[in-house]
Order: C-alpha cells, then structure tokens, then sequence
C-alpha cells in the first residue's frame, strides 16, 4: 500500500506511526460492517486529515492514540445526535449506537450516511427504533451462599474413603488400565 502520508511528515518513524494509525483506524470502521467498501478510506482519510491537524497544534501527542480518540469522538458524537442520546454517557452512547448501527438494514444499504449530519428523512427514527428492548428491568439481588445436597453420594463417598483396601485398589487400578487398553487398541484399529 502506498504511503499515505504527504511530505510533511519528516521521520521514518513518526511516517509509520502515522500508516500504523490509519489502518488501525480502517479497522476500526469496518467495524461497522458499513455495505460500501469504499466508503471506509474515505473516512478513514477525513478523520486522519483531523487527526494530524490536532497533532500540528500538540507534536508531542501519539498520532496512534490521537487518530483513534479523533475517531471515537466523531462517532460518538454522531450516535449521540442521531439517537436523541447526549445526556447519556459515552459508553453508552457508543454501545447502543454500535448495536443500531449493526441492527440497521437500510444503513446498510446507504453507507454514504454514515458520519453525516443531519440523517436523510426517517433514518434516524429507524436507527432509535431498533433500540427498543422490551423485557423486565435488570434488578441486582444477593445471592446467600448454600450448602449443596450431594444425596446419598456423600454418605457412600465417605465410608469409601474411610476404608482403604490395598486389594481392592489394585483391582480398581487394573481394570481401568486393561479397559483404557481395550479403547486404545479399538479406536487404533478404527481410525
């Protein structure tokens, strides 16, 4: 892939912080499984252009973590307006977003969409809509340690410790080895 950064960039290094921080922020929009491939360098490359116009006001931030904060604030920000959600918090805002991003067919079918202020006709709507989660309300409650009724197991596995019988152990200890060898030989033969 060709380098994306243009001739300001003087390091080596900071030139690969910055190609390392684009692809991690293409991954991070496919994320949201988007239907246009083509609409995710797009992106990718606005929010970058961002990303190292704050980085010119502040060199001493990592372009990485910069570019990923710059793309976590757009879209966060977009979720929260788009799903009627700024008096919710950012994680939140980012977790319900992300599951009506994902839950929404017709996003889908226009990507275009996607970071774009204000949502073309009932988009929005249909993106609050899918949201809505019938069920009863999550109530913590405390759980008191019990003691486990083992049955009549407890009972035979307390006189079968009480009692050892060397005998009766060899015999123990040689049937399983002859039936672990019967299995052995059998499965050996099958496969």
């Amino acid at each position: 892939m060709a380098s994306i950064i243009s001739s300001e960039v003087p390091g080596s290094d900071e030139r690969a912080a910055w190609n390392q921080a684009y692809d991690r922020l293409r991954h991070f929009l496919e994320s949201f499984a988007l239907g246009d491939r083509t609409q995710i360098p797009r992106l990718a490359l606005r929010i970058l252009e961002e990303s190292r116009e704050l980085h010119r006001q502040d060199p001493a931030r990592d372009p990485v973590a910069l570019t990923m904060e710059q793309a976590q604030k757009r879209v966060g920000e977009w979720l929260a307006v788009n799903l009627d959600a700024q008096d919710r918090s950012p994680s939140q805002v980012f977790s319900s977003g992300y599951l009506a991003l994902l839950f929404s067919q017709r996003l889908r079918a226009m990507p275009d969409v996607f970071l774009a202020s204000p949502l073309p006709g009932n988009l929005g709507q249909e993106m609050r809509e899918t949201l809505l989660v019938t069920g009863p309300d999550l109530n913590i409650s405390s759980m008191t340690p019990r003691h486990l009724d083992y049955g009549p197991m407890l009972g035979l596995a307390r006189t079968t410790w009480q009692r050892w019988n060397i005998r009766e152990l060899l015999i123990a200890i040689l049937f399983w080895t002859g039936v672990y060898f019967v299995f052995y030989w059998w499965l050996s033969e099958l496969l």
